[in-house]
């Protein structure tokens, strides 16, 4: 054999021992599984049926409901869980503010001081939802997608509140926040 055809039997060689090797790593690949992932995003909304309480005068003392005929024996409003989860939904107000005094919001009414309370379609006439100026009430655990909350409030009036406010229209927000429930 001349020299230039033992290089080329050894190349050969050395080609014939690795090919098997490099097709087998190949083929080890080929043969791995897949994993495919598919998600979507949590959606986390809510709408709530009714937008505005308009009570009209009030007086010292006075208990007003935020329900169909002004009675505590029925829910008006209706929150709905409009995401692709369930939530909890927690309820915050604030103070009223307009004219010359505000009035503070409370758990007990006082001089320029109202509280507000909200019930649930589980106890429609148990007012038992203290509705805070700072932090939230709970209103519901768990409210599946799709899914409707019935649910009212109770104002009571301040003890007394300054001549110079009488007539004088006033405004508060009643908040809603919903978050994901988590077991």
């Amino acid at each position: 054999m001349k020299r230039d055809e033992k290089g080329i039997v050894i190349v050969l060689l050395i080609a014939a021992l690795l090919l098997p090797g490099v097709l087998l790593a190949g083929s080890a690949l080929a043969a791995n599984p897949q994993v495919n992932i598919t998600v979507s995003a949590a959606v986390i909304a809510i709408t709530n049926n009714k937008a505005d309480w308009a009570m009209g005068v009030v007086e010292v003392n006075d208990i007003v409901y935020f329900s169909v005929d002004g009675t505590q024996n029925n829910t008006w409003s209706q929150v709905n869980n409009t995401g692709n989860v369930a939530v909890d939904i927690e309820i915050r107000g604030t103070d009223i503010e307009g004219g010359d005094y505000d009035w503070a919001l409370n758990t007990t009414t006082g001089s320029e001081i109202y509280s507000l309370y909200a019930n649930s379609e589980a106890a429609p006439t148990v007012y038992d939802v203290e509705v805070k100026s700072s932090g939230y009430g709970n209103l519901t655990t768990n409210l599946g997608t799709s899914t409707t909350y019935d649910w009212s409030m109770k104002f009571t009036a301040p003890t007394a509140f300054n001549a110079s406010d009488v007539g004088t229209e006033k405004t508060a927000t009643v908040i809603l926040v919903a978050s994901k429930y988590t077991p």
